[in-house]
């Protein structure tokens, strides 16, 4: 993922406080794709190097200016170069962001790790999966992550707008470091524009309160039974959480070192909380019972590999995500005090960090500072509180009973 320069030996993938190390991925490190050699991913490209206008690279200001007035005059051979048919097809993604290790990284055997290319191809977005009736036509991932802006540049269309590079996607740690605050908002709207989307249930209940007071069919309220809770009462409540919007498995990425989950809380009407699960540690961390989305690798002796190092994993003890158009259930159970006050407020909010805590410390080191966590959907219900009624006797069936809501 660097531009070729290795440390003495090959054996580390760059040399520190060199531009090449700082660089990264840069914009060759796509342009000059030609064309993928497989699909299985880890870089599987061919390259073609570019035709170099005059002065390329140069150090010059003056000559760096010339250069870039030849490219303006006669910017054919750069539009060639930098615009191969290849970069319009979700294809040249998979070259990167599909994964795997084998024995001669790993010393074990062939093993599958990220794959967004792959759900994105069983995803109703593809038009090539079974679910291809939900959309008319193929999303691709570049008009996810690379829209269409408007702005004043020159490879733009005829309606002044060019595909944007800012690559927006869930990576809210680079900008939070960097202190780039429009990149950081930008991202976050992103994650946050239903992509997806949590439903509460409502207990409806099956034994509803009825009393012997005949009413004609017509003059009913609902057809549907109230949803209330009784004092004392041990209740289930079930979350939905549905990818809506995400044209893969959400979360994708890394699922070993981000962290999505599900923060559920149950208060009464007073504020004080009844049942609560996916709150912060005092270090920040999430509580270890919470709902996870997330995967847990581990190594041949089946210890976690928690710090990202993947050439010792070899499987997973936990994977849990939810595939593009999918949906997945959350069940919590909890007893309804006898001192709680009504309306109980049952709230769900999905989560998103980019890091869990333990690893956002280890790699971060000295540059440690508290990742943004970001609420990608939210959903709260009012469950109105009842007392239990009394059982009712054969004697006492000339009279009926009434529960008593509880404010």
């Amino acid at each position: 993922m660097l531009t070729g320069q290795l440390s003495e030996g090959g054996t580390h993938g760059g040399v520190k406080d060199t531009v090449a190390f700082n660089e990264g991925i840069s914009c060759l490190s796509c342009h000059n794709i030609e064309s993928t050699t497989h699909l299985k991913g880890v870089a599987s490209y061919r390259y073609e190097p570019l035709n170099p206008y005059l002065f390329f690279g140069s150090q010059s200001s003056f000559l760096n200016a010339v250069h870039d007035y030849l490219v303006s005059i006669n910017p054919s051979q750069h539009k060639s170069d930098m615009a191969k048919d290849i970069l319009f097809e979700p294809e040249v993604c998979a070259t990167c962001h599909v994964q795997f290790m084998d024995k001669e990284m790993n010393d074990w055997g062939w093993v599958k790790m990220q794959d967004e290319y792959t759900a994105w191809l069983e995803s109703p977005y593809s038009m090539q999966s079974e679910q291809a009736f939900a959309h008319s036509e193929r999303t691709r991932c570049q008009d996810c992550h690379m829209p269409l802006v408007e702005g004043k540049d020159p490879s733009a269309n005829s309606d002044g707008k060019f595909r944007s590079h800012r690559f927006i996607g869930a990576n809210t740690m680079l900008p939070s470091l960097n202190n780039d605050q429009e990149q950081l908002a930008q991202t976050q709207k992103f994650l946050q524009s239903n992509k997806v989307r949590l439903t509460i249930n409502p207990p409806n209940r099956k034994d509803a309160t009825q009393s012997d007071k005949q009413i004609t069919e017509d003059i009913r309220a609902s057809t549907e039974a109230p949803a209330y809770y009784y004092l004392n009462e041990s209740v289930k409540v079930s979350v939905v959480a549905s990818n809506i919007g995400v044209g893969h498995n959400f979360p994708g990425g890394t699922l070993d070192i981000n962290e999505s989950w599900i923060a559920f809380t149950a208060v009464d009407a007073t504020g004080k909380i009844i049942y609560e699960s996916g709150f912060l540690e005092d270090d920040l961390s999430v509580e270890i019972n919470a709902y996870f989305y997330r995967s847990l690798p581990i190594d041949r002796f089946g210890k976690l590999v928690w710090k990202h190092d993947l050439f010792n994993r070899v499987g997973e003890t936990y994977k849990n995500f939810i595939p593009a158009g999918g949906s997945d259930i959350i069940e919590y159970s909890f007893k309804i005090p006898s001192w709680a006050k009504g309306p109980i407020a049952l709230s769900a909010v999905l989560k998103y960090r980019k890091f869990n805590q333990r690893y956002a410390k280890w790699v971060l080191g000295d540059d440690y500072q508290d990742l943004p966590i970001t609420d990608m959907a939210r959903a709260t219900i009012m469950v109105p509180l009842r007392q239990q009624p009394p059982v009712r006797t054969e004697s006492a069936m000339t009279s009926y009973s009434t529960t008593t809501e509880v404010n």
